[in-house]
């Protein structure tokens, strides 16, 4: 700017010198005299002002110059430090479009997931991206773009290690969608979690971090459990088999690889539970069948699977409904519900016998060491209580109620899995109260009466 105002200073200045330098006449010289004197005058007044316009127009022309040349020098440094800083960046980039549903705008680090979802409850068409195959209605599919960490170190929360009577619990992510999270269960070495949005199962670490879809279908997924080895979910997926309505038993590992399908046929399977040994698993099966008249009846059945061969057998038929079954942890027996009643079948001879009656809740849960079995007795909006049965004397009938104070969410989806605390004090349950917040409730155990 400086190289510009000094120029131009200049051409002022010698043009007011000439114009000072012009001689004026007075009236009283030649009228002939007039007009030549002030031709010569704006003669000199336009030269002065071309000599200023060459000036700076060479001024501007210089500094253009100049700058030119210095972009030209700025310009290598510049350049080599995008490509470094690409370089830098290119492998975090490729990590997190790895690790996280990846349209540009919603990519995420492997820190925090929960950043990389939709949050405003869009279709998993457009959240997830589109299956690797064609959705049947018999198969679930994992989502393209869904690539799960590994879980983090057992959390407190799971082991009933808990500050007060509740603790929140970050389900960040899943918070968000508008279904709802259901049949939320820990693994056994309570490193993850497992629960279901909608037709969607999802994963987090035990804590309630890193949420993340992993497996959904078209027809919907239900009651999600882990193997004893916390390797493996087994879960019920609904098909459509000779334009009726059935369902399967399927297991998967947690990273949405070795998906296998356990039943098959026309068929609604259920509410699977692991055997302790892994080596079987368990189901509520209702089956049509088919009357001389053409009218349909349904039978409901207990059914034990064996993963290696596919042998059924069934511990377990009525006419009423059967569900939720739960195998013991020495593997000598399976609990179940039927009607507002559970019973138990022992494996050795099949016999039956009524466990706990008035039960509202699903699964029953029992104790580590087998001596006990607790299940929700109510369930509604306000107000919640566990029947526990002991176990430890065969012959006993002991059983005692415990009222729960806090739950506030009415049971749309019905009462929660109860889990065990690993001293076997404590039970806890998973909660939402009305404001979409995750909550986990520990209650006290009574220690068994001598």
């Amino acid at each position: 700017m400086r190289g510009f105002v000094r120029p131009l200073t200049a051409c002022v200045r010698l043009a007011a010198s000439t114009v000072a330098r012009v001689e004026v006449p007075s009236s009283r010289s030649g009228d002939a005299e007039g007009p030549r004197t002030r031709w010569w005058l704006v003669a000199a007044v336009g030269g002065v002002l071309l000599i200023a316009a060459v000036a700076v127009s060479s001024q501007l022309g210089s500094n253009r110059g100049a700058d030119g040349a210095e972009a030209a020098e700025e310009a290598p440094e510049t350049s080599a430090d995008a490509v470094a800083t690409e370089e830098d960046a290119a492998p975090a980039t490729t990590a997190a479009a790895a690790e996280a549903p990846a349209d540009s705008e919603q990519s995420a680090s492997a820190d925090e997931p929960t950043e990389a979802v939709d949050e405003t409850g869009t279709e998993l068409s457009e959240a997830f991206g589109e299956p690797e195959h064609p959705v049947s209605g018999v198969e679930p599919y994992v989502p393209s773009r869904i690539r799960l960490h590994e879980p983090g170190p057992p959390a407190d929360v799971c082991r009933g290690a808990l500050p007060a009577q509740r603790v929140q619990l970050p389900l960040r992510f899943a918070s968000t969608k508008p279904e709802g999270v259901d049949h939320l269960s820990w693994s056994p070495d309570c490193r993850r979690m497992v629960f279901r949005v909608g037709s969607t199962l999802w994963v987090a670490n035990g804590d309630g971090t890193s949420d993340l879809p992993f497996l959904t279908a078209q027809y919907g997924l239900n009651a999600p459990v882990w193997s004893p080895d916390s390797q493996w979910i087994a879960f019920s997926q609904g098909a459509i088999v000779d334009g009726e309505r059935a369902s399967h038993i399927f297991m998967i590992l947690p990273n949405g690889l070795g998906l296998a399908q356990i039943t098959h046929g026309n068929v609604l399977d259920q509410d699977p539970a692991w055997s302790p040994d892994e080596g079987s698993v368990v189901f509520a099966r209702r089956l049509r069948v088919t009357e001389d008249d053409a009218s349909i009846r349904f039978e409901h059945r207990i059914v034990v699977v064996d993963l290696l061969d596919g042998a059924e057998q069934v511990v377990s038929a009525s006419t009423e409904s059967l569900s939720a079954p739960s195998w013991s942890p020495d593997g000598g027996a399976i609990a179940y519900r039927i009607g507002d009643e559970l019973r138990m079948v022992r494996l050795d001879d099949l016999s039956d016998s009524v466990l706990l009656d008035g039960v509202a809740g699903d699964r029953g849960a029992w104790s580590g060491d087998g001596s006990a079995i607790a299940v929700m007795s109510e369930w509604s909006d306000g107000r919640a209580a566990v029947a526990v049965r002991s176990l430890a004397d065969p012959g006993a009938t002991e059983e005692y109620t415990i009222a729960v104070d806090g739950p506030s969410q009415a049971a749309s989806d019905g009462p929660p899995t109860l889990r065990w605390s690993e001293t076997g004090e404590h039970l806890l349950f998973h909660s939402i109260d009305p404001r979409g917040s995750h909550w986990i409730y520990r209650i006290a155990v009574p220690p068994a009466a001598e």
